[in-house]
């Protein structure tokens, strides 16, 4: 199934929009900014994880990926979003035999 959001889904707001890294304004921004960091959890700590804390630590260590990004266009943030979206539909499906 193929789903095409509208424009407002996928349209950065004006305090989200970053100019690219090929401009003056765009490149500042890239180096000035601190580093992202992102913690990984034990395996212990991702087995007794609950949905709702398992599903918030997927969506910052989306969020954390998303940020290496250097080339944000109107196809990533497409791939991005179907991305999204087929990770959620198909979230609670497994292959039979549980594998």
């Amino acid at each position: 199934m193929v789903v095409n959001p509208s424009a407002d889904d996928i349209t950065p707001t004006d305090e989200e929009r970053i100019d690219p890294p090929t401009t003056l304004a765009g490149w500042r921004h890239f180096v000035d900014r601190d580093s992202a960091t992102f913690q990984l959890a034990s395996a212990r700590s991702w087995e007794v994880m609950g949905d709702q804390v398992r599903n918030s630590y997927n969506e910052r260590r989306i969020d954390y990926h998303s940020e290496l990004q250097v080339v944000r266009t109107s196809t990533v943030n497409e791939v991005a979003h179907q991305g999204r979206l087929l990770t959620l539909l198909t979230a609670g499906n497994t292959a039979p035999g549980g594998a």
